[in-house]
């Protein structure tokens, strides 16, 4: 289980998310938002290079690809957003009903 300070990134502290703010890991399997390692990384030559802000460890990515593409999504906290999605558009629907047809579903 993911806790809810592992559901956002630690350099922005904004929330992960499935289509902005996807949770990538790098190589020493610290996981960041796309676009905090995206402003992290350097181009060297033919190689992006990104300094993990927690451990120091430099990831090499090859400049040929993005480097959302190259690193791997973190699939537990990224099976998490899904859950938590699914949790909010199901609040959402309820709150948008009137509440008497709430009062008279609940009398049925």
């Amino acid at each position: 289980m993911v806790t809810a300070e592992e559901l956002e990134c630690c350099v922005c502290c904004y929330e992960y998310s499935r289509s902005n703010r996807i949770p990538r890991v790098l190589h020493c399997n610290h996981t960041f938002c796309a676009p905090c390692l995206e402003r992290m990384s350097k181009l060297e030559g033919v190689i992006y290079t990104v300094s993990c802000p927690l451990c120091r460890w430099i990831t090499c990515t090859r400049a040929s690809l993005t480097l959302p593409g190259a690193l791997w999504v973190n699939t537990e906290i990224w099976d998490q957003i899904s859950e938590e999605q699914n949790q909010n558009e199901n609040h959402s629907v309820e709150d948008l009903k009137d509440p008497k047809s709430l009062l008279i579903e609940h009398s049925l």
